[in-house]
C-alpha cells in the first residue's frame, strides 16, 4: 500500500496509507515509538471488509518532530486533524497502548466522533507499569535514561513482545531507523514522561472519568502475558467503559495485532462488521 504525505491544520506533517473505497473507515492509531509499519500484519486483511487508513503519529515514524508537550491533549488535538484533514465524521478507531489512550482522550475532546473503538491495552486503568517505563521519571538523569537508543530499542520490543521470534531484525532496525531522526528523543521522553511517573501511570482519575462518558461500543483487548500494563488492567478498563466487551489473548504480549494477527483481525471484523 503506498504511503503519501499530509499537512495537517495543526502544521505538523505526517505520513498515512488509505486502501479507499466506500465500506465503513476504520483509522488505525499506533502506540509509543511504532509507526505505521506496526499494522502492516493485519492491514491487507482488514482492507478485504473495510477502508483501513494508518499513519504516523507526530513525533514518530516519519511525521514531523514539534517542540510540544506530547500529552494526552496533544495526541488528541492530532487525532482530531488528521480526522478533519480526511473529512472522516465518525470513523471505526482501533488503536494499541498509546494510540488506544489517544483514542479515549479523543472522546472528549470531540464527543460523537466514534461509531465504534478497539483499544488494546490503553494506559491508565492502574497505576501498575513496568519499571523499565518509568525510568524517564527520574530527576536530572531520567531524560538520558529513556532515550531511544539502540540497546533502549531492543529492550523496549523485547519487553512489548511475549514471543522473541516477533522480535524481528527487521522491525528492530525500523524502530531504529526512526528513532535516530532528530527530535525523536525529545518526542519519546516528553510522551512517556507525560503518561508515567515514579509511581506508575500518571492521570488515572482523568482517564477514569473520560471511561465513564465514552458513548461508542468498545472492544478491550488484552494479552495474557502483557509486561507493560498487566492483564488485570482489562477488568478495570471493562467496569469503567459502558458498552464494552473483552478479549484476552493467550501467549501474547503489549502488541497483539503484531503477535496474533489473524484473531485480531477476526475480533475486529466481529465487532465491527
Amino acid at each position: 500500500m503506498k504511503h503519501k504525505t499530509l499537512t495537517l491544520v495543526t502544521g505538523e506533517t505526517t505520513r498515512m496509507s488509505d486502501s479507499g473505497g466506500s465500506r465503513s473507515a476504520l483509522v488505525l492509531v499506533h502506540g509509543l515509538a511504532n509507526s505505521l509499519e506496526i499494522w502492516d500484519r493485519v492491514r491487507d486483511r482488514l482492507a478485504r471488509s473495510f477502508r483501513v487508513i494508518t499513519f504516523d503519529l507526530p513525533g514518530f515514524g516519519r511525521a514531523s518532530r514539534p517542540d510540544s508537550a506530547y500529552d494526552g491533549l496533544f495526541f488528541a488535538t492530532q487525532l482530531r486533524a488528521f480526522l478533519d484533514a480526511l473529512d472522516l465524521k465518525r470513523p471505526i478507531l482501533v488503536g494499541n497502548s498509546l494510540g488506544a489512550s489517544i483514542i479515549l482522550r479523543f472522546s472528549a475532546l470531540a464527543p460523537g466522533r466514534i461509531e465504534k473503538a478497539v483499544l488494546a491495552a490503553p494506559g491508565g486503568f492502574g497505576r501498575k507499569t513496568n519499571l523499565a517505563m518509568r525510568l524517564p521519571a527520574l530527576p536530572i538523569i531520567g531524560s538520558w535514561l529513556g532515550r531511544p537508543t539502540p540497546y533502549n530499542n531492543k529492550l523496549t520490543l523485547r519487553l512489548a513482545i511475549h514471543d522473541r521470534s516477533n522480535v524481528t531484525p527487521e522491525l528492530v532496525a525500523l524502530t531504529n531507523r526512526y528513532a535516530s531522526i532528530p527530535g525523536s528523543n525529545m518526542s519519546f521522553v516528553r510522551t512517556l514522561q507525560a503518561g508515567v511517573g515514579l509511581f506508575g501511570s500518571r492521570d488515572r482519575n482523568t482517564v477514569e472519568q473520560i471511561a465513564r462518558q465514552f458513548a461508542a461500543p468498545a472492544l478491550i483487548v488484552w494479552g495474557r502475558q502483557d509486561r507493560v500494563f498487566p492483564v488485570a488492567q482489562a477488568e478495570c478498563a471493562a467496569n469503567l467503559l459502558p458498552r464494552s466487551e473483552v478479549l484476552l489473548i493467550d501467549k501474547c504480549g503489549h502488541y497483539p495485532q503484531w503477535e496474533h494477527p489473524d484473531l485480531f483481525a477476526n475480533a475486529i471484523e466481529s465487532f465491527c462488521g
